[in-house]
């Protein structure tokens, strides 16, 4: 596992109860506790990792590292209404904002002490994951892909953690002997409790990386970026995909919180009240000497379904794995999708070159990325379908060293399948575990026409219906 860097695992004791409970379902719910927690030491230690259990009164001392996996139990106790709202897969984000309780963010409360005091960065750890365990009325691993991303969402702001696991109760077992891993991204996969070990040390063992920063004294006219034929498609992208119900609305956390010192806390926490889900780059050769054209970041307000000029950043690669935003003239500088420097860098990196219009060019013009699986109904030779392999990269979210990795493997991978096919497709498909779907988008289809518009080819396909998009597939 080229990825592993031996991640701490960090074990709290004590159990938060969101809900009361009578003295001997707390036993209960301590001893399936203790039994997960057997299980995630047992493989943990296994793989050479340190596991630590956590008590606020224990002298413990710092272990300096970015690398852990910190998991606080929780109990909470859904309502009828609220079961009923998940069971029926209606998705009342009125109800469940309302009827979910909510608390001061646990990674903050719980978490940021255990960082500050054992030298965990950041503090306010991505790995910080609460373990939720509830009463299983409505067979939750059952309910709709989209029904339990809603929940895990709420899950997410009201109890405060960047990841939950959720573990069904039924007849003092835990559900089929499986819990629900929810992640930011959208991941929910139902995994067996042997399993759960292993995408424990995968989050553990990732890094932020990336970023973005101005590149100052260059502005491109504004009479050059307002003809650009790649910004305009990307306008025209966005709107054909949200008409056909690819681009989900954007996250707001204020519709997932009652209290409003609550949502302005835990925005002035993680700087952003929005997410926007979908990013698209392309390709500009027209502007100083070619540079790549991204969708700017949700927490600016961006909408990939309705974008204007302002929403889409010209970038080019720069040092320790970041990118630089060029200055479009008479526009503020926003910054890209977080899948900028994902897309961009690998692209750069890439020694391969084809000859457009006399230009050397990435053989990659563009690429979308959506929060929808894919189906393929089109003959083998158009596309490609880059293969899966979670093994080598495993499922992890955006913004992090393996999951930049992984992107420059589908793109490698991308090229290479081109490559041995004559250079003649035109899309390439690449399942992005429990997050969605990349599309890589060549200049040229099997006539060896250019369109001017560099989505042409998947809109193209879209509309004769010859890909069609479905719930993101869970590993």
């Amino acid at each position: 596992m080229w990825w592993f860097k031996k991640p701490y695992l960090i074990l709290i004791d004590k159990i938060t109860y969101i809900s009361t409970l009578d003295h001997n379902r707390v036993v209960e719910i301590e001893n399936k506790k203790n039994h997960i927690y057997n299980i995630l030491e047992k493989k943990f230690r296994r793989f050479g990792c340190e596991v630590i259990y956590w008590k606020e009164d224990l002298n413990l001392q710092p272990i300096n590292t970015n690398y852990a996996v910190i998991i606080n139990p929780v109990y909470l106790s859904l309502n009828e209404k609220v079961e009923k709202v998940l069971k029926n897969n209606i998705e009342d984000i009125s109800l469940l904002r309302d009827e979910l309780p909510e608390v001061e963010p646990l990674a903050v409360k719980i978490g940021k002490k255990i960082c500050e005091k054992l030298k965990i960065y950041p503090e306010l750890h991505p790995n910080f994951i609460n373990m939720i365990f509830m009463e299983d009325n409505i067979d939750i691993h059952l309910i709709k892909s989209s029904t339990k991303v809603l929940f895990i969402r709420f899950l997410m702001a009201k109890l405060g953690a960047f990841k939950n696991i959720i573990v069904p109760l039924k007849e003092d077992k835990i559900k089929d002997n499986k819990v629900i891993l929810g992640t930011l991204e959208g991941g929910h996969p139902s995994l067996y409790l042997n399993e759960l070990a292993k995408r424990l040390m995968v989050f553990g063992s990732c890094k932020e990386v990336g970023g973005w920063k101005e590149i100052e004294n260059i502005e491109i006219p504004k009479e050059v970026w307002q003809k650009s034929t790649v910004l305009n498609s990307m306008i025209e992208l966005g709107k054909f995909l949200g008409e056909k119900g690819l681009l989900s609305s954007p996250v707001e956390i204020k519709n997932l919180l009652k209290d409003e010192k609550l949502y302005k806390f835990i925005t002035r926490l993680v700087n952003y009240s929005r997410q926007a889900e979908g990013a698209f780059m392309a390709y500009e050769p027209n502007i100083y000497n070619g540079v790549f054209a991204v969708t700017c970041s949700g927490k600016y307000g961006t909408i990939k379904s309705n974008l204007t000029p302002k929403d889409i950043s010209f970038v080019l690669p720069i040092e320790n794995g970041k990118v630089g935003v060029l200055k479009k003239e008479g526009e503020e500088v926003l910054g890209p999708s977080v899948e900028a420097e994902e897309f961009i860098i690998p692209i750069w990196e890439s020694k391969e070159r084809i000859k457009i219009n006399g230009v050397n060019v990435p053989p990659i013009r563009g690429i979308v990325h959506l929060h929808r699986g894919y189906e393929i109904h089109s003959s083998e030779d158009d596309f490609i379908e880059i293969p899966v392999n979670i093994e080598e990269y495993p499922p992890v979210g955006c913004g992090v060293d393996l999951m930049q990795e992984m992107s420059r493997y589908a793109i490698n991978k991308a090229i290479e399948i081109w490559k041995e096919k004559g250079k003649k497709s035109c899309l390439a498909f690449f399942n992005v575990p429990n997050h969605g779907t990349n599309i890589f988008i060549f200049w040229k289809d099997m006539n060896g026409d250019i369109p001017e518009n560099p989505f042409y080819f998947l809109i193209k396909y879209i509309s004769e219906n010859r890909i069609n998009f479905t719930e993101v597939p869970q590993f």
